[in-house]
């Protein structure tokens, strides 16, 4: 029996941002795998399981404080638009940052196959097909 992809991510975004365990989060995706992040300087797509751990790690690095709370959505049978809230202080420049950005994960065969990282949280439902 297949996972419901809320409850995957859900257990997903536990063990990442509770349990520091990126190896864990990633262990179950697709090994074509896509984590896309629009504009970012170093390329938009990273490649399997490796890839998004490896961009995970990039992401909080210069973070000395940083809590994440996250709410899903189901998008359809098989995509899921997660709203990501961070709040967090710079390791460097003790500056408060307060962001929210969307996920739009797609799953395939039961496994995330895809990413797609919103900066802008209304079109990210748009994308998803879902009303706010």
């Amino acid at each position: 029996m297949t996972r419901d992809p809320v409850d995957i991510l859900d257990d997903g975004y536990e063990l990442i941002w509770r349990h520091d365990d990126a190896e864990g989060a990633f262990s179950g995706v697709a090994p074509d795998f896509e984590w896309i992040v629009p504009g970012h300087p170093e390329g938009d797509v990273r490649r399997g399981a490796d890839g998004a751990i490896q961009f995970f790690r990039e992401w909080v690095e210069p973070w000395q404080e940083l809590h994440v709370d996250w709410e899903l959505h189901r998008a359809g049978p098989d995509r899921v638009l997660a709203v990501v809230a961070m709040r967090g202080r710079g390791r460097g420049s003790g500056a408060l940052v307060d962001m929210r950005m969307a996920q739009l994960w797609t799953f395939r065969d039961g496994r995330a196959a895809r990413m797609v990282m919103y900066f802008d949280v209304q079109k990210a439902f748009e994308a998803a097909g879902l009303r706010r």
